[in-house]
């Protein structure tokens, strides 16, 4: 029997990975050859959704604050209207915030239980167009939340491979969270 540990086997990485492992990349994925026994250190699962499990010997590099920089500067507050006298924001402190938990590019490092990543080729615009699909949703449920009251909803989005979000409300009806649903993640404090 082959001594497992001692196998090197290629592995397709992906662009989040590459990061995770700390390597420099240009454009696309490549194919690299690593230990099993440094791949056992990193868990790895999809279920549509872009998830990791980072051990804690792995070192992850911070993206350049320009790159964020960048990409918030052309950003506007966005307007989500649930009725004629209902709207929550999305101002560039949450769009921020959004990009640095949950965007490969833009990640931060910080970790959640459940940590999980959008699409890579996906923008603010995408994110924004997203985000007006929860909204619309879950209509009914946001039009009764009060302008004080944090809370967070789920929604759906797409026809053939369908993906769950989470969005959060705070104070002032913004909106201060926006993921990719990891499917243990349980909501803690839903919208009602």
């Amino acid at each position: 029997m082959h001594n497992i540990l001692a196998m090197r086997t290629p592995f397709r990485l992906t662009a989040s990975l590459l990061i995770l492992l700390g390597l420099c990349f240009q454009t696309e994925a490549k194919n690299l050859s690593i230990s099993q026994e440094y791949a056992s250190k990193i868990g790895i699962s999809a279920d549509g959704v872009n998830e990791i499990l980072v051990s804690r010997e792995t070192i992850i590099p911070r993206p350049r604050r320009g790159d964020l920089n960048e990409a918030l500067r052309r950003f506007r507050t966005q307007t989500f209207r649930v009725s004629r006298s209902v709207a929550f924001t999305l101002n560039r402190d949450g769009m921020r915030h959004i990009l640095q938990s949950h965007h490969p590019k833009y990640w931060d490092g910080s970790q959640e239980q459940y940590q999980t990543f959008f699409d890579e080729d996906m923008d603010e615009r995408d994110i924004v167009r997203a985000i007006r699909k929860v909204v619309e949703e879950n209509r009914e449920i946001l039009n009764s939340v009060s302008a004080n009251q944090q809370c967070q909803v789920t929604g759906s989005i797409g026809i053939l491979n369908r993906k769950s979000y989470v969005l959060g409300v705070k104070s002032g009806r913004r909106i201060g969270q926006f993921f990719p649903k990891h499917r243990n993640y349980q909501i803690t404090n839903p919208c009602r």
